[in-house]
């Protein structure tokens, strides 16, 4: 490119990377407020974050135009077309994300109308292995971090055996009970929409590095980690 169109082109990324941040501020809050609707019975809050998704659908929108609008305008190619094109890869997932925190909301305001269950607290340590995950693959996406991406990457083992766990735990505490099982039915869907969350955190790892590296390491699976990526 010309200088003054690389100029251009480079003013015209940072404007669709400013924009994924600020979702990407957005889906976390807007999963903060669900979970925080959940485990202090504040009905307000998952009101808050059901509504709030609009939002996010419609920054994803301005994300998809703009993207469209730089491809035509510029035609780059190579790291630059990657950079268009995985950083609209990584709004997708971060809808995908506030869609599963409005899941949840939905999920906790039928807990909330229904008697309380100490049990709600053992969702806790699932959410906070996602929240990890999720942080540490913005982070990565952000500082354009590959090797943080690899790592990040790795962390969704953990949260999918934690869900796995708390999972076989509750079913195993209906099965004693075999009444009032309708609040623990929804907090296990809770704890699955918490796992399909790590889930879009890994693909914004794998989006980090396909934009980095030009490697698409989505369907590699078994990898160790003294494994190289690639």
């Amino acid at each position: 490119m010309h200088d003054h169109i690389l100029s251009s082109f480079n003013q015209a990324l940072t404007r669709l990377r400013e924009q994924v941040l600020t979702m990407s501020s957005m889906a976390r809050k807007n999963l903060g407020d669900a979970m925080r609707g959940l485990l202090e019975r504040d009905t307000d809050l998952c009101n808050a974050a059901i509504a709030a998704d609009q939002d996010v659908n419609e920054l994803e929108k301005s994300i998809d135009h703009l993207g469209m609008q730089i491809l035509l305008k510029f035609q780059p190619t190579a790291h630059d077309l990657r950079q268009v094109m995985g950083t609209i890869r990584v709004a997708n997932n971060l809808e995908r994300i506030a869609d599963q925190a409005s899941s949840i909301a939905k999920r906790a305001r039928h807990i909330n109308h229904l008697p309380e269950i100490a049990e709600v607290k053992l969702i806790e340590p699932v959410y906070q292995l996602c929240i990890r995950n999720l942080a540490a693959s913005l982070d990565a996406f952000t500082h354009a971090n590959t090797e943080a991406a690899a790592a990040a990457r790795l962390l969704d083992k953990e949260l999918d055996a934690a869900e796995k766990a708390l999972d076989a735990a509750l079913l195993q505490i209906m099965e004693a009970r075999h009444a009032q099982l309708e609040a623990y039915l929804h907090l296990i869907f809770v704890a699955r929409f918490l796992e399909r969350v790590g889930d879009h955190a890994k693909n914004i790892c794998e989006d980090t590095i396909f934009i980095e590296k030009a490697e698409d390491i989505r369907f590699t699976k078994h990898r160790r980690e003294s494994d190289p990526v690639g």
